[in-house]
């Protein structure tokens, strides 16, 4: 598309040298307060979201096609563009225009595809959302899944005939291919139509993949998953991870385990028997009413919501682990005050994995950064809870969870707990935390009382009794003297404008109070995003415990609710 235009202006020409990056992909360029897409991308934006095409100046001999949204809508127009089937380039700016000299530098900082897609509009809050992706040896498969909202990674492998039954199971929005795969005449790719990415055939290698993910989880190797025998799906899932990592720019450190896929005490169910057995799906209206998963979803959180979905694809065949899970079921229903207490808490829990999946994009909110604080307090009364029943399988559940006290106790100290959606909005971290942050904020909720102590000093000693100390958005501050009392004013006044019946002046105290109030504001921002930021670093490091936990709240919502039904 860029090849045929000649740029003419700066910000086409930035334009043009990020398309040429990515030519087969929507590129987003944020332009101030809004998303700008041109030449073909805007025609294709215009007629996908129905918006307006307009044009603009590309220096004095043309104009191109444009069509944008303002930023803060990009969570209801992204979903619908790549549910159309394309692939978007969100570039940002990555530096203070305020601060620029020139051309504000701008980055693509994300590529979102089907499988990436993360939006609270396309997710659906009781199913994993996957990106996948296999290869072929000989006549066997290997594959992997990862689930980027919620850090979910999945990897086996199986006879290449078999796969489709696995792709029933995870059911992915994308796949990714080597560039050297046929799949369109395959009976996988016609029956499940998943959009479909292929990339170099090279990064399917098995050293580089198996270097790509023991790096990723800083191990020796990959034994403690349980998959290092699984040649052909770790190199299916190394090359998944680095084409997140590499081609879309995203970043992963909210996957902190592999799962292997793995038949040995599992029932093997295929498309076929699901299809019938009514499943997830009813045959007579195609939808979820009737279905085993409608009348048995008892499930008080969407993680409790996705493990019953998993077990369903996975059902056991080992009696010691049936009847483990079947015991806890038990005592929860000879103990139905504990059960209908913990299921009314798990109620009012937060879905602390997909939060974390937003933390580790930088898009979780300060309320959502509170909600895993609020739902991993609850976990101490949950144990306690347990085992006052006197019951083995209740409190064997109870030492599932570990201590993330800390965790707590560091959140809850950092940020207030009515804190607001947007860090923007101020008032998100607690006084005490940072001795600057807690000046500005002195400084501006005594600004009037300042101004009015000013006012009456100043009064006092030039004695000018209507001497007035004023604001307005064009002088800032000011001092107001009428010309009756212009004999009074000191030198150290400055002279600022002159009105028909009185002039203003400032002094360097004002002054100084001026661009302290002015600048106030800013740094507050500044200072609360880089707190917040900090805080959010902090969880992904103790990302694994809080894993541990979630898993285990899942767990146990999913098995009280079993004794609910």
């Amino acid at each position: 598309m860029g090849k045929n235009v000649v740029a003419q202006t700066p910000v086409m020409k930035q334009f043009l040298e990020v398309k040429s990056q990515y030519e087969d992909t929507l590129v987003l360029f944020r332009m101030g307060d809004f998303y700008e897409t041109f030449l073909e991308d805007a025609e294709i934006t215009a007629k996908v979201l129905g918006i307006v095409l307009t044009k603009r100046a590309n220096g004095k001999a043309s104009n191109v096609a444009l069509a944008g949204f303002p930023y803060h809508a990009l969570d209801n127009y992204l979903p619908k563009l790549v549910k159309a089937g394309y692939r978007v380039a969100i570039c940002e700016q990555v530096e203070d225009p305020k601060l620029a000299k020139g051309i504000v530098k701008r980055e693509v900082i994300e590529v979102v595809t089907p499988g990436t897609l993360t939006s609270d509009q396309a997710l659906s809050d009781k199913s994993n959302r996957y990106i996948g992706s296999v290869s072929f040896e000989k006549n066997f498969a290997g594959f992997a899944f990862l689930d980027p909202s919620t850090g979910e990674f999945h990897m086996g492998e199986c006879p290449a005939d078999q796969l489709k039954d696995y792709l029933l199971k995870f059911s992915p929005s994308e796949m990714i291919l080597g560039e050297g795969v046929v799949y369109s005449t395959t009976e996988w790719y016609r029956e499940f139509r998943p959009f479909i990415t292929q990339i170099e055939d090279w990064v399917f290698d098995y050293d580089s993949s198996y270097r790509t993910l023991t790096q990723h989880f800083n191990l020796k190797s990959l034994k403690g998953f349980g998959c290092d025998e699984l040649k052909l799906g770790v190199k299916t899932g190394g090359a998944l991870m680095h084409h997140i990592k590499t081609n879309l720019s995203s970043t992963l450190d909210h996957v902190s385990k592999i799962f292997p896929v793995l038949n040995e005490g599992f029932m093997g169910l295929d498309g076929f028997t699901m299809r019938n057995l009514e499943v997830f799906q009813s045959l007579s209206t195609q939808g979820t009413h009737g279905t085993l998963v409608d009348c048995i979803d008892q499930t008080q959180t969407s993680g409790g919501g996705r493990l019953l979905r998993r077990w369903l694809h996975y059902p056991l065949t080992d009696l010691k682990r049936i009847n483990a899970r079947l015991d806890v079921v038990n005592a929860f229903s000879n103990n139905t005050r504990i059960m209908k207490s913990i299921r009314e808490s798990l109620g009012k829990t937060a879905d602390v994995e997909r939060i974390l999946g937003k933390v580790n994009q930088g898009k979780a909110s300060p309320r959502d950064v509170i909600g895993i604080a609020l739902t991993l307090q609850k976990i101490p009364e949950w144990q306690k809870e347990l085992n006052t029943a006197g019951d083995q399988n209740l409190s064997s559940l109870a030492k599932s969870f570990i201590d993330t006290n800390l965790i707590v106790e560091k959140i809850l100290s950092t940020i207030n707990e009515d804190t607001p959606v947007q860090v923007k909005m101020g008032n998100v971290v607690c006084a005490g935390v940072d001795s600057d942050l807690d000046e500005l904020r002195t400084l501006l909720h005594s600004g009037k009382e300042w101004i009015d102590n000013f006012q009456s000093s100043l009064r006092e000693e030039l004695d000018i009794p209507k001497l007035k100390v004023g604001f307005n958005r064009v002088f800032g501050y000011y001092i107001e003297v009428t010309k009756v009392h212009q004999d009074k004013v000191p030198e150290t006044f400055i002279r600022k404008q002159t009105l028909v019946n009185s002039e203003r002046f400032i002094t360097e105290e004002l002054k100084e109070y001026e661009e302290k109030v002015l600048n106030a504001e800013e740094k507050i921002l500044t200072i609360e995003s880089n707190i917040f930021s900090e805080l959010c670093q902090f969880l992904l490091s103790s990302i694994a415990d809080i894993h541990t936990n979630a898993k285990a709240i899942n767990r146990m919502d999913l098995l009280a609710g079993f004794a609910a039904t």
